[in-house]
Parts: C-alpha cells; sequence; structure tokens
C-alpha cells in the first residue's frame, strides 16, 4: 500500500500577532522598570526585562513543541494535562517558594514557575474534553427514564453533569490559598463562560451563577485585606486611604488620566517612580501616561485582534472539541486583558491580575504560548501534498479507462 504524505497548512496570524504583542511587552517593561533597577542598583537593564526575554525564548520553544502536538491525542490526554496541573499546585503547597507573604512559585531563585499559571490552559483544556461529549438535558430522558425514583431520574445525573465544576471548584480553591484572587477569578470567569457554551438549562444557569457568586463572596471574606480593600475603593482618595490601601491604585489612576489623547512623551512619565509593581500588575500606568490613549488602544488592539482570531477559527470548526478551545482561551485572554485594564483605571480594585503578553510574568508568558501553540495546531488544514494530488489525478484517469472498456 502506498503511503500518502500530508501537507500541513496553517494560519500564521496568530503566531505573529502574539509575538507582536510580546515583543512590544519587552519595550514597555524595559521602559517601566529601569527608574527602580537604577535605584535599587541593579542598574538601567531590569531583571524583569532580563527575565522576559529568556521566558520568551522558553515560550517560543514551547510554542514549537506544543505546535507538533495531534489534536486527537490531545483531546485524549486532556485529563492527564489536568491531572499534572492540579499536582503542581500541591506540589505549591509542599515545597512552594513564598515571596510578599504569597506562597504561589515552584523553584529556585530566579528560576521559579508558577503552577496556577498553567492551571488556566489545562481548565480549559479539561473543559472542552468533557463539554464536548455533553448532551443537551432533554435528550437524556430516554437513558434516565429506565430508572426508578427521583434520585436515580434527576439528583445523580445532575450531580454527573456538574463534575466537571466541582473538579474547577477544587482547583479554584488551591490557587485561593496560595493568595493568588486575581488568578482564581479569571480561572472562574473563562470556565462560566465554557460552561454556558454547552448545552444547559436555564435553571442550570441560576444555579451556577448563585452558586459562584456565594463562593466569590466567601474567598473575599476569607481574608480581611480584600474586604478592606473592596470597601474602600469607592473611597480611595480620602486621605485616610490613599497612601496605604489604595496607593497604587489611585497613583495608576491618576498616571492614566494625565496621560490624555497622546501622553507625556515615552520614558517621561512618573507612575514609573511611584508604583512599586510598575512593570506587572500595573503596567498600563505607565503605557498610558506616556503614550496616551494610544498606547492601551493599541495593546488591548492586538489581544483584541488574538481573540477575533479564535473565535473565528472556532466558528469554522466542525470539531466540537477543537471549537470549544478556541473559543475558551479567547474568553481567557479577553477577560484577562479587560480586567487588568479597569483595575489600572481604578474601575476595579486591585486583585492582582497581568495584562495578557505585555505584563512581566514568565510563567503567564510561557502558559500564554502554550495555548497559542494548541490553538494553532487546532487550526492546521491538512490538504494532500502535491505527489499525492498527481498520484490521485493518474488514479482517476485510471479508472475513468477502465469504465470506458467496459462500456
Amino acid at each position: 500500500m502506498k503511503s500518502e504524505r500530508i501537507r500541513n497548512q496553517a494560519d500564521t496570524t496568530l503566531f505573529w500577532l502574539a509575538l507582536a504583542t510580546s515583543v512590544l511587552g519587552l519595550v514597555f517593561i524595559l521602559d517601566a522598570g529601569y527608574v527602580q533597577s537604577s535605584r535599587i542598583g541593579q542598574g538601567p537593564i531590569p531583571r524583569p526585562f532580563v527575565t522576559q526575554v529568556f521566558m520568551l525564548f522558553a515560550s517560543l520553544v514551547a510554542f514549537a513543541v506544543v505546535r507538533r502536538s495531534n489534536p486527537q491525542k490531545l483531546q485524549k490526554k486532556a485529563l492527564i494535562w489536568m491531572g499534572v496541573a492540579f499536582i503542581g499546585l500541591v506540589l505549591v503547597e509542599v515545597i512552594g517558594t513564598a515571596q510578599n507573604g504569597a506562597k504561589r512559585w515552584l523553584g529556585y531563585g530566579p528560576f521559579v514557575l508558577q503552577p496556577a499559571e498553567f492551571m488556566k490552559v489545562a481548565a480549559i483544556l479539561y473543559l472542552s474534553y468533557v463539554l464536548a461529549k455533553k448532551k443537551p438535558w432533554q435528550a437524556t430522558w430516554e437513558k434516565r427514564n429506565r430508572e426508578k425514583g427521583w434520585v436515580h431520574q434527576v439528583l445523580v445525573p445532575k450531580i454527573e453533569r456538574l463534575w466537571p465544576a466541582f473538579v474547577i471548584l477544587i482547583a479554584i480553591g488551591f490557587i485561593e490559598h496560595e493568595k493568588d484572587l486575581g488568578t482564581a477569578c479569571v480561572v472562574l470567569a473563562t470556565s462560566v463562560a465554557l460552561f454556558l457554551s454547552a448545552p444547559i438549562t436555564w435553571k442550570s444557569v441560576v444555579t451556577v451563577g448563585a452558586v459562584l457568586a456565594v463562593g466569590l463572596g466567601v474567598f473575599v471574606i476569607k481574608e480581611p485585606y480584600r474586604v478592606q480593600r473592596f470597601l474602600t475603593h469607592k473611597d480611595r482618595w480620602q486621605r485616610e486611604y490613599i497612601n496605604n490601601e489604595t496607593y497604587q491604585t489611585t497613583q495608576s489612576e491618576l498616571a492614566m488620566a494625565s496621560g490624555k489623547l497622546v501622553g507625556v512623551g515615552f520614558a517621561k512619565g512618573r507612575a514609573k517612580y511611584m508604583i512599586p509593581a510598575t512593570t506587572s500588575d500595573f503596567i498600563m500606568a505607565t503605557v498610558a501616561e506616556e503614550c496616551g490613549i494610544w498606547g492601551p488602544g493599541i495593546c488591548l488592539a492586538l489581544v483584541g485582534g488574538i481573540c477575533f482570531k479564535l473565535v473565528t477559527l472556532a466558528r469554522n470548526q466542525k470539531d466540537r472539541f477543537k471549537s470549544l478551545f478556541l473559543s475558551g482561551t479567547a474568553w481567557w485572554l479577553a477577560i484577562q486583558a479587560c480586567t487588568n485594564l479597569m483595575m489600572a483605571n481604578a474601575t476595579l480594585p486591585a486583585i492582582g491580575i497581568p495584562f495578557p503578553f505585555i505584563s512581566a510574568g514568565g510563567s503567564s508568558l510561557i502558559a500564554l504560548w502554550v495555548a497559542i501553540g494548541l490553538c494553532d495546531r487546532m487550526s492546521v488544514v491538512t490538504e494532500p501534498s502535491e505527489e499525492v494530488a498527481v498520484e490521485s489525478h493518474h488514479n482517476r484517469w485510471r479508472n475513468r479507462r477502465t469504465r470506458l472498456s467496459r462500456t
């Protein structure tokens, strides 16, 4: 039997958009971090910039590796991905590294990773796998009708259908215990978006919404500093709060307002002198102050372009698993980008969410590029190579001659 060679044709738009956004992020990290780096005696090249450059190369390697994965095998290994992500969260609890009172990292010195960031990818992959097989509630009646009693006809099947939600809640619980409310909220919001993409009744929507609202409230109340942050946000400009609980938020809001339309000029901003997290969660303060509305607008347009491309690819997919993963990744990027921007302009209180590809953060960057690599792989269109096409043409011509000779 003759072997066929298949030529893969993939749209490289996702890769170039992600690369452009990552490189732009390097520029902003260098600009936002050099002042504080010089102040603490580390020279004009900030350490977050050097780390981000190294992590970008590692991210491109990770992209190339996952880009070669088989989508069919990937779907079957979704549970393994989720299990590995859970192992990472458990290891953080056992041997994790603590920084600034939060225990979120694995590793030593500058070589650390944050497993919670990779849970974002694993959760989307896991939910895409289980929801792709999910049937509408009404379509399961014939099977449920064979059982006797309300417990076996309704309660047990409902629990089975909601089991993926329990798995995600356990993951969110681990992340929240690391004092990482921002990542927990991103995983939560992305999971809700994916659940709503699956066949679901309005009763389930109300139930899930109520449970999630209560859960978020519990997460906030659990830590007194979170309660204080939410309660004081509306009064953030009051004298008793402005230099304490709401310092970063008010300084970021002031910087973004100072930028106006065209900004104060590149490298001339004051936010980098004032805000501690100037290269990570509040990098948009420097971007908006120095570049005006165009800075955040360009960043948002690049991430929006990635999301639009992912949604377009998802709508053109016939495979439900691929469609859910592509749309889930789009939801993740959109939620994280918009939340970070609203946090920087003080629409929301500070909850620790980086801007995708722009903010400094090696684990976040690698996780994003892994997701882009998986999405790019799932968007591949396979076509016969030229040799296969010629052979197929010869076969058709030979079959035609055979039919004519028989007539």
